[in-house]
Formats: structure tokens, C-alpha cells, sequence
């Protein structure tokens, strides 16, 4: 198990923040997930149902060792970065891999973050429900919604 690529999935923010718009998710989420999920799927099969607990733990670990490695004005602005890799990206893959346990995983890691840091807790949603929120805009203003955007 290469615990710095599971962590790296929520480190590395560019360029998928970047790509994180209506027109260019669908393409970086593919390319995110091809990137890190057989990753993850080795992790959760390796760990097992009884140490997922710990995987969760030891990926937390790495994510806020890497926080304490950056200057203290900066580790604020890199934290809310990674807090959005993982609503934007981390989580909807874990979703969406095809073993049972990652869904278990995503829960574990959302839940661990809240108990680690109870005022900065994020929800987690599939790739489907991130998609469907994107709204058409021209220069801030929304226009109105597509009736297929609303099936």
C-alpha cells in the first residue's frame, strides 16, 4: 500500500481544482479517478473490513502531517484546499468504486475529519449530485435552468 499516493488524492490540488467547472469536471474526475482509485481499491483490499478504521486514520494522519510541513500563514489557505479535494474529487470516487468497502472508507474519512476537526467538517456526494449543481452563469448572473438539469 503506497500511503503517500492515498494521500497525495487529497494533497495534490492542482490541476484538479482548477477543472473543478461545469465544462471540464466530467473529464478531470475521470482522469482523477483512473489516477488514484486502483490505489485506493489495492488499500481497501489489503486493509480489509476490520482495518479500514486504521487505513482511515493513517491517511488522516499523512494529510495533516503534511499541513504541519507548510509555513503557519500558509497552512490555513492549503487546508481549505484540501478539505474542497475532498468533497470535489476524494469522495465521489470513493463513491463510485466498485468495492463496498470504499463507500465505507469515504464514510470513515468524512466522520474521522469531523472528530479531528469539529469545526471544519465537509458532507460527502456523489459525482452525479457534484455534476447536477453546476449552474449556467454569464458574468455571475444565472440563467435559467435547463428542464433536462432538473430530470
Amino acid at each position: 500500500m503506497d500511503m503517500e499516493m492515498l494521500c497525495r488524492a487529497v494533497q495534490e490540488t492542482k490541476p484538479w481544482i482548477d477543472d473543478f467547472r461545469k465544462r471540464t469536471y466530467e473529464k478531470a474526475f475521470r482522469a482523477y479517478t483512473d489516477r488514484f482509485g486502483p490505489s485506493y481499491l489495492e488499500a481497501v483490499g489489503e486493509a480489509g473490513e476490520e482495518g479500514l478504521q486504521r487505513l482511515a486514520g493513517e491517511i488522516l494522519d499523512g494529510i495533516e502531517a503534511g499541513w504541519k510541513r507548510q509555513r503557519p500563514w500558509n497552512r490555513a489557505a492549503v487546508r481549505v484546499m484540501e478539505k474542497q479535494m475532498a468533497v470535489d474529487y476524494l469522495s465521489p470516487m470513493l463513491l463510485e468504486l466498485p468495492e463496498p468497502m470504499c463507500q465505507t472508507l469515504c464514510e470513515m474519512l468524512r466522520d474521522g475529519w469531523t472528530a479531528r476537526w469539529p469545526k471544519d467538517t465537509y458532507g460527502a456526494a456523489t459525482y452525479q449530485e457534484l455534476k447536477r449543481g453546476f449552474r449556467d452563469t454569464i458574468m455571475g448572473i444565472e440563467l435559467g435552468r435547463r428542464r433536462r438539469d432538473e430530470e
